[in-house]
């Protein structure tokens, strides 16, 4: 197994985190929320071409770069297919509240599983913050990119368009019932660790 690099991004007004997956042959952003001129530039310097692009969720604070980094790169967008029409609906993925996004890059729906090279993502899907919401897994390196579903001692809301508080409940049983520990990278705030979530998050209870 190819060694992995991940680095971490903080973007935009709701200090969004924004990942960027590295082996020796792809490159892939989880969350490019925005300012995509300091990843392109990023990208640039580090002589990275950007292969894919995986979205948590469709809220605006994660999706808002995608166009201009389609634009770049030419390069492939998937979604979970419950949060696909929100990509496109400023009203459902609350870009109406902070000023018009328009996202006009193809995106792909995908139901479970999607292989990109040696990636092989799991979306395993988590509604309750939005009803498309997923961790996007990387079960050969023990790692979780959890979006708004799971934060380090907390989860994200569920008073938004296409929450559901109970999905949220039926979300958290099913986070829970994972084995192994992994390493979770949330869309805002620290890292932590499955096994740590268990044993503090209140809501893991």
């Amino acid at each position: 197994m190819e060694r992995l690099i991940i680095k971490k991004f903080v973007l935009g007004i709701m200090s969004t985190n924004c990942y960027l997956i590295e082996n020796n042959n792809h490159s892939i952003l989880i969350d490019p929320g925005d300012k995509a001129e300091l990843l392109i530039n990023y990208l640039t310097q580090n002589n990275l071409q950007l292969t894919a692009i995986l979205l948590t969720h469709g809220h605006f604070d994660h999706i808002g770069a995608i166009d201009e980094l389609v634009e770049k790169y030419n390069c492939p967008v998937y979604i979970h297919q419950d949060d696909y029409e929100m990509i496109y609906n400023d009203q459902l993925n609350l870009s109406n509240y902070y000023g018009e996004l328009k996202i006009k890059s193809k995106v792909t729906a995908v139901d479970k599983n999607i292989d990109i090279g040696d990636f092989h993502f799991e979306f395993l899907h988590l509604p309750g913050h939005t009803i498309g919401s997923c961790f996007i897994i990387l079960k050969n390196y023990h790692v979780i990119f959890s979006g708004d579903v799971l934060f380090k001692n907390g989860i994200g809301r569920f008073d938004f368009p296409t929450s559901s508080s109970t999905d949220t409940r039926n979300s958290i049983k099913k986070i829970k019932e994972i084995k192994d520990d992994y390493e979770i990278y949330p869309g805002h705030g620290e890292l932590t660790t499955l096994i740590q979530e268990k044993l503090n998050n209140p809501y893991l209870q």
